[in-house]
């Protein structure tokens, strides 16, 4: 694994995430969070606890990235998809499911966040595989002749 290209495939994908995230849950369906202003934070409270939030999506994305560095790190944007998009229906199941079992949502909501969550860590995945990608016919090494498995897309 190549750390120094794991930590700016974090880092540009920590970029992407936060701009798509901006403009999706921001801009597009802001509007759709209104109703439920009891259970979404707002405002200064929202600002005063985006740090937590950064840090938690850091960890997630630099976890992501691991992830595809011992999986597919010599196979480029198109396998970084294919994960990135195993990880946003493993979150549209684990967040947007489970908020809406447990939360007071609409299902209007609960989808346009499960689809978002499918397309934002998609976009990870293509950001890290692009970033990380490795020399053509390089291989990955987990140590003492054992090589990695080819992330298949």
């Amino acid at each position: 694994m190549d750390y120094r290209r794991i930590a700016a495939a974090s880092t540009t994908a920590m970029i992407v995430f936060s701009l798509y995230g901006f403009l999706v849950h921001g801009i597009l369906i802001a509007r759709d969070y209104v109703p439920y202003e009891g259970v979404y934070r707002s405002g200064e409270a929202a600002t005063s606890h985006t740090p937590f939030a950064l840090v938690g999506v850091f960890i997630a994305i630099l976890i992501f990235s691991i992830v595809y560095a011992r999986t597919c790190g010599a196979r480029g944007g198109s396998a970084g998809a294919f994960l990135g998009l195993l990880f946003g229906i493993f979150m549209a199941g684990a967040f947007a499911g489970v908020n809406y079992g447990t939360l007071q949502i609409g299902g209007k909501l609960a989808l346009e966040v499960a689809a978002s969550e499918s397309i934002e860590w998609s976009l990870v995945g293509i950001v890290v595989g692009l970033i990380y990608k490795q020399a053509s016919g390089t291989t990955i090494s987990r140590g003492k002749g054992r090589e990695a498995r080819k992330c298949r897309p």
